[in-house]
């Protein structure tokens, strides 16, 4: 987690947890998600007119993908990738199982929120994690191509065929409901009781 996340100890994972469910790499396109579900295709037009080449290379991936993400666009690369630093959490021994159940809950009710199903949710976290790399593309060519094409990485090209080629989706056995008891706020994370 170091390397990669810049997370040494318990209050790095917690804070990083913290600030990135809310204020991660999809708030980049979060407003214009929103916008493109709350404009006329005249208003979208006339937002995205004028603007730099690499900000229409990502208004029309925001177009292309915005039915299939939805309002809140590609949150869900955030949100699992939150739910995955709070398992990290209990294999480092940093977080107990209640406190990272606690933080999972709270991402939950987000992604709940934001998406009506797991292939919903899965396709926004697909699309997020395309656009977290393309943040890599030096300049609008390999960009454009990157958003365009849909082109992953090789690791991620790999990760989605082991997941499409799994016969055990765990995804899609399990409902996509409402939590039906919120657990409580351990003490020992009172300092981000708000989340």
């Amino acid at each position: 987690l170091s390397s990669s996340w810049g997370i040494n100890n318990r209050d790095d994972l917690i804070q990083t947890i913290y600030q990135m469910t809310d204020d991660g790499h999809a708030n980049d396109l979060a407003g214009l998600y929103l916008t493109w579900h709350r404009s006329s295709p005249e208003e979208w037009k006339a937002l995205i007119a004028g603007g730099s080449e690499r900000g229409l290379i990502y208004t029309q991936f925001v177009a292309q993908t915005a039915m299939c993400c939805g309002e809140g666009g590609i949150k869900a690369w955030d949100y699992v990738r939150m739910g995955f630093l709070s398992r990290v959490g209990v294999l480092n021994k940093w977080l107990t199982e209640e406190e990272s159940l606690w933080l999972q809950s709270r991402v939950y009710v987000r992604a709940h929120h934001y998406y009506h199903s797991w292939m919903h949710y899965f396709s926004a976290y697909s699309l997020g994690r395309l656009y977290w790399q393309s943040s890599q593309c030096e300049d609008n060519t390999s960009l454009r191509e990157a958003l365009t094409l849909y082109k992953y990485d090789s690791a991620g090209s790999r990760m989605f065929e082991e997941l499409a080629a799994g016969s055990d989706r765990f995804y899609a056995t399990l409902p996509w409901q409402p939590l039906t008891a919120q657990p409580e706020c351990p003490v020992t994370l009172k300092d981000v009781s708000d989340l």
